[in-house]
């Protein structure tokens, strides 16, 4: 009956332990969304059957001109993705920021989604301060930052840069997690014959000093989005100067497939590796502690597109950091599903899976019972090695480690 009884508790365990998964944060995004002529409800309907955790936006959210009674139509942004407002943290573009008769300094845009009147909102509100637009918020492991490329000089600058630049240093500089993703509105290069590189002048030397792009390489950002040319572009990781291919750098996109037309793609940029001019869609982001994977969906699910329209990548903070001190990099912790952050506890240290701050036979048993298995359909959970792990729980890597650890406890 005692050995029925461990085999029972053996198999109830593994049962829950392939029910465990690491903080997975999903997140989607588009910009230049709609006009008053329901352009944005057919990537609205994406967002919907996708049910993200948040949802981002690359400016030119309401055109032609930002009016509050624009934002608020029924066949305008309110009618499509006004839905998931709640969950939403927009970025502002030039059509948002254009100077009418039904709105100055972005006052619509500001009105729309932080409430009409909100002059004293401060960095916490959903699009920030009103006449700024920069501001940054967590969401799940990552460290989100939203800037304004409209603070450049252009017609529809109504901001400050140096405080935009000042800001963002501070804020790079009390950022506590080790993956970030940035977005605005206006690329640092643009593969259409539309618009140029680096409208917003995020990547030109500014007063002698660093610039937005240097700023946030230096800071170990890992992702950028932008809008504003209408399509979708992938990019390997950029340089310290916007410019070339990192293997070191910032992984960045263009994502202007809202709902507002398309243009075709006339160049090709350094480290470009996915075009898709022809089709609308959104962008799914599904983050995890120390690493992401990406997707473009498009809204008739099919991809016209040149490369691939998905990818993986690990955070450049994460590739060799070990937060723990566990001897598991956060980055591996990241794709097992523990916290590379505590290295003892609940889902903590990757060969404790029974989460009793000791390796012993239940920990062993758990591996064996999935011996042979590819990840997926094996758990993740019990994938602990090589690092990172190697997706196949096996004797050479994920029992190996485990039993060289055998009567260890964590602390």
């Amino acid at each position: 009956m005692a050995l029925a009884g461990l085999v029972l508790v053996a198999a109830l365990l593994a049962s829950d332990a392939r029910q465990t998964h690491g903080a997975i944060t999903v997140v989607a995004g588009a910009g230049d969304i709609t006009d008053t002529g329901n352009q944005g409800v057919a990537t609205a309907n994406l967002i919907n059957n996708l049910n993200p955790d948040g949802v981002i936006t690359l400016g030119d959210n309401q055109y032609q001109d930002g009016c509050l009674s624009s934002f608020q139509s029924r066949s305008g942004y309110s009618g499509s993705w006004g839905a998931f407002k709640s969950k939403t943290r927009p970025a502002i573009g030039n059509h948002d920021s254009h100077t009418t008769s039904c709105s100055t300094a972005a006052n619509g845009y500001f009105d729309y989604f932080n409430g009409v009147g909100s002059g004293t909102c401060d960095y916490t509100c959903r699009a920030g301060k009103r006449g700024e637009g920069w501001y940054s918020y967590d969401l799940g492991d990552w460290h989100f930052i939203v800037l304004n490329s409209e603070c450049n000089g252009t017609a529809y600058d109504f901001c400050d840069h140096t405080a935009q630049l000042d800001w963002l240093t501070n804020d790079l500089a009390a950022n506590t997690k080790f993956c970030t993703l940035a977005y605005w509105h206006r690329p640092i290069v643009a593969p259409s014959s539309v618009h140029t590189d680096d409208e917003g002048h995020f990547a030109d030397p500014y007063m002698g000093g660093d610039n937005v792009w240097q700023k946030l390489y230096d800071g170990g950002v890992d992702l950028v989005l932008q809008g504003h040319d209408h399509l979708f572009a992938s990019y390997d990781r950029y340089n310290r100067a916007g410019n070339d291919a990192d293997p070191n750098g910032i992984r960045h996109f263009i994502v202007g497939t809202g709902g507002v037309g398309l243009y075709a793609v006339s160049e090709t940029k350094p480290g470009q590796n996915a075009t898709d001019d022809a089709d609308l869609g959104i962008l799914k982001l599904t983050l995890n502690p120390a690493s992401y994977s990406c997707e473009f969906v498009p809204v008739d699910g099919s991809y016209s597109g040149t490369g691939s329209p998905t990818g993986s990548d690990s955070c450049r903070m994460g590739s060799a950091r070990d937060s723990d001190g566990d001897t598991w990099s956060d980055v591996a912790e990241g794709i097992i599903g523990t916290d590379p952050h505590a290295a003892c506890g609940v889902n903590a240290w990757p060969p404790d899976i029974n989460n009793d701050r000791f390796v012993d036979i239940g920990d062993i048993s758990h591996l064996t019972g999935d011996f042979g298995d590819s990840v997926p359909p094996g758990p993740a959970r019990y994938n602990i090695a090589p690092d990172p792990p190697d997706r196949f729980i096996d004797v050479i890597g994920d029992i190996s480690r485990m039993t060289g650890l055998f009567g260890k406890r964590c602390s």
